[in-house]
Parts: C-alpha cells; structure tokens; sequence
C-alpha cells in the first residue's frame, strides 16, 4: 500500500474505518500517531465526518434490508446500532 497511499492518506482512512466500525480502542491508537504524519485535526474531523456518514446510511440500509427480510416481523426501528462485543 505504501507506493499507492502515502503514509497521510493511510492513516485517514484507516481513522474513518475506526470511527464507522465504533471501534474506541483503533481510533484512539491511530489518532496517537497523527502527528507523526502531519494530518492535522481538521482533516481527522473530515475523515470522520465522510465515515459516519457512510456508516450511518449503512444502518439505514441494513434496517430495511432486515425488515424485508423478516417480512416486518422486525421492524427497522428495533435494530440496535450499540457495539455487542462489550
């Protein structure tokens, strides 16, 4: 990945999948290391923002998918966006 991404790059995205997948423990380190590549705060928010904007319509699509599915015996409403591996 590196002669594609440069280090900057990487580390944004991989700060967005962290914040999509919920995961405090992967944000956290990686946001630890961002100086080390110069990626500033503004740039963490807008990576941030574009990942929970993808993983809310993600939600979204997985509550319908999960209502039809169930032929409404599980309405989206009830789908629980909560971490369950503590």
């Amino acid at each position: 990945m590196e002669d594609i991404l440069d280090a900057k790059t990487q580390l944004l995205v991989a700060l967005g999948a962290a914040a999509a997948a919920r995961c405090q423990h992967c944000f956290t380190t990686l946001y630890r290391s961002a100086d080390k590549v110069a990626v500033t705060d503004r740039e963490v928010r807008a990576a941030v923002a574009i990942a929970m904007k993808v993983a809310g319509k993600a939600q979204d699509f997985m509550g319908a998918f999960i209502e039809q599915t169930t032929n409404g015996a599980v309405p989206a409403g009830e789908t629980s966006s909560a971490c369950a591996c503590g």
